[in-house]
């Protein structure tokens, strides 16, 4: 992060994968953290990480929790500069199999979350110049994602959405962006994949040889939010190893 020292950064979904290590790193770096995220156990990772961290109990999808989250940072650190909200998953499946309910979680999940977060840090976030905001979109947004369609069409809205903000927020000075991974080497992934020889049959098709990391995206996140991309804004940015280039 290349101003951490005195910011304060949010982070939706900080308990785990990409969120704890922008969490991590962030803290490491100066920044003064808070990790909301519905885990419970967050408590005791925030307690765990050096430098400011602290906690907040949210659910993603609900305003009145993520706006507790944030008054908790103001109210701690007297005022948020950042926000970092790295919310979703998928659920696997046929589109022929893919119900109302399920289809209707996708998109809160995965994108109204986002939503939701934006609408409760803004009036905190836009109180001073040079705020900026970052999510986490998908490389699955760009793609035919006939199994997991719901995820993919949530997190194309959120590409969408990234670019409707920033540019209406622009005027405050405050920046939207979004990083789109690919597969990315967290347990869940490993999990999904069957383990180590799943894993390996995926990095065997990355042509540069690595499944990017949580450290990885989380890296891209935090200077997307830094002032040293304080020339960027409505823009996304996929980390994935070559494997897309859209």
């Amino acid at each position: 992060m290349s101003d951490p020292h005195g910011k304060v950064l949010l982070v939706v979904g900080g308990a785990s994968g990409i969120g704890l290590a922008a969490a991590r790193i962030a803290a490491a770096d100066g920044a003064r953290v808070v990790i909301a995220d519905v885990d419970p156990a967050g408590a005791e990772i925030a307690a765990g990480l050096d430098g400011d961290v602290a906690f907040a109990a949210c659910d993603s999808t609900d305003l009145g929790s993520l706006q507790r989250a944030v008054d908790l940072a103001v109210d701690r650190h007297g005022r948020l500069d950042r926000l970092f909200a790295t919310v979703g998953g998928a659920v696997l499946g046929e589109i022929d199999a893919l119900d109302p309910e399920t289809w209707e979680r996708e998109l809160t999940f995965n994108l109204t979350s986002a939503y939701l977060a934006a609408r409760a840090a803004l009036p905190a976030i836009t109180a001073r110049r040079g705020g900026a905001i970052c999510f986490t979109s998908s490389g699955q947004a760009v793609m035919a994602a006939t199994d997991r369609a719901g995820y993919a069409a949530a997190k194309a809205g959120l590409i969408s959405y990234t670019r409707s903000l920033a540019a209406a927020v622009a005027a405050s000075g405050t920046r939207v962006n979004c990083i789109a991974p690919g597969p990315t080497d967290t347990p869940r992934f490993r999990a999904m994949n069957g383990g180590d020889e799943g894993v390996e049959r995926v990095r065997a098709q990355m042509p540069l040889g690595e499944i990017p990391r949580p450290e990885d995206c989380a890296e891209v996140a935090l200077f997307l939010l830094s002032d040293a991309a304080r020339q960027v804004t409505g823009q996304t940015v996929h980390v994935n190893g070559g494997l897309l280039m859209p």
